[in-house]
């Protein structure tokens, strides 16, 4: 096994507890750039003493701090993440985005493929965008408006989202749902039906913060 792929999978069993994920995001002999989702930055400041200890490399770390609502995310992506196939490629123009204004992005997925685009909101709704999404040759792009409630607005508070695609050889029954659901109960759904498909199917989960 090559240096890579050996901090790859370092990256991907790496233990930090609960609410946990992290994923190589771009590695050469001496860089590493690793992504993570997590309600804290403490795991990832062990990771990163514990990475730099091992491979002699400081990683470079993102952390996206989510809500205790948004931790099932981190449940699916860490068990997709094991068997991930060719990962759905997902942009965003910005990670931070004013209260009303739409998140526009880019999707590029090997051809043949089919994807579930859902929002995650800091609440822990899901909501399915899949009608959003404007299929163009070799990618699919979107632009949805988004907005807060009057509470979050009152606030103050930037919040994190997470935009999430599911992407495998059939659509996914589970993700096609017409009115938003909480996450703890749609993702292990969704997990239980790919389990018992048994295709490779993988995903992807990109961050932005909303108002504030």
């Amino acid at each position: 096994v090559d240096d890579i792929a050996q901090r790859v999978s370092w990256v991907r069993d790496f233990g930090g507890g609960d609410c946990f994920y992290a994923t190589m995001t771009s590695a050469t002999d001496k860089a590493a750039a690793i992504e993570g989702f997590g309600t804290s930055v403490q795991p990832f400041e062990g990771m990163l003493a514990e990475f730099q200890a091992k491979f002699h490399v400081e990683p470079d770390i993102s952390v996206r701090l989510i809500e205790p609502s948004q931790c099932e995310v981190t449940n699916f992506l860490r068990f997709i993440g094991q068997t991930a196939s060719d990962k759905p490629q997902l942009v965003l123009d910005r990670t931070s985005v004013p209260n009303g204004t739409p998140i526009s992005g880019t999707l590029v997925t090997r051809g043949g493929l089919r994807s579930s685009v859902l929002l995650i909101d800091h609440k822990g709704m899901v909501f399915n965008l899949d009608d959003r999404i404007v299929v163009e040759p070799g990618k699919a792009t979107f632009s949805i408006p988004i907005g807060l409630g009057a509470a979050d607005k009152a606030a103050g508070k930037a919040v994190p989202q997470i935009i999430m695609v599911i992407t495998g050889p059939q659509d996914i029954q589970a993700a096609a749902f017409s009115t938003p659901m909480p996450a703890s109960v749609l993702l292990p759904k969704i997990l239980e039906e790919i389990e018992t498909d048994g295709s490779q199917f993988s995903a992807t989960a990109q961050y932005f913060r909303l108002g504030g």
